[in-house]
């Protein structure tokens, strides 16, 4: 067990990864397309949509890796005071919303893909590409969350049974 949580951890430390190189070429892109608009008169159509693509590609990207570093939304004021096996029952409720939402970001998500893919169809904005493209970053993301969230979902029932964190 400890093996595949292990793999889950690396696969959403990978996608930060490539998070940050998507971040990297958003900031090049932003530079270009501003120096192009400032000093050329002429932005590139392209930049605009490019940059909102790779923003929601990295925003549904990294929720994986939020949820492994504890980045996420919670009342810490309280949280904070609960013994380790109170936290852990906490989080084991709270999974509970958290798998609906990957569910309906899968399932929901993979519907427009395949919608889209099936009809071809296009943006009609600056950059052309086929819309699917775009929706992909729904279910590729809603499993990223979905595995580390059952990563963490066996680490709680551990704490309740054994007492104690199954890494220390």
């Amino acid at each position: 067990m400890r093996k595949f949580i292990q793999i889950i951890n690396k696969i959403n430390e990978i996608a930060m990864w490539i998070v940050g190189f998507m971040l990297l070429i958003m900031g090049i892109l932003l530079f270009y397309a501003v120096i192009m608009r400032y000093f050329f008169n002429n932005s590139p159509s392209w930049s605009f949509d490019l940059t909102g693509l790779l923003t929601g590609y990295a925003a549904f990207l990294g929720g994986g890796y939020a949820l492994l570093q504890g980045a996420h939304v919670r009342v810490d004021i309280f949280y904070e005071k609960f013994s380790l096996r109170t936290q852990s029952l906490s989080n084991i409720i709270s999974s509970t919303l958290l798998f609906l939402l990957v569910i309906v970001l899968v399932w929901k998500g993979m519907e427009e893909v395949l919608t889209n893919y099936q009809n071809n169809t296009i943006a009609s904005t600056g950059l052309n590409i086929p819309v699917w493209i775009k929706w992909v970053m729904l279910p590729l993301g809603g499993v990223l969350l979905g595995i580390q969230a059952i990563a963490h979902l066996i680490q709680d029932f551990y704490v309740v049974i054994k007492g104690k964190r199954m890494f220390d």
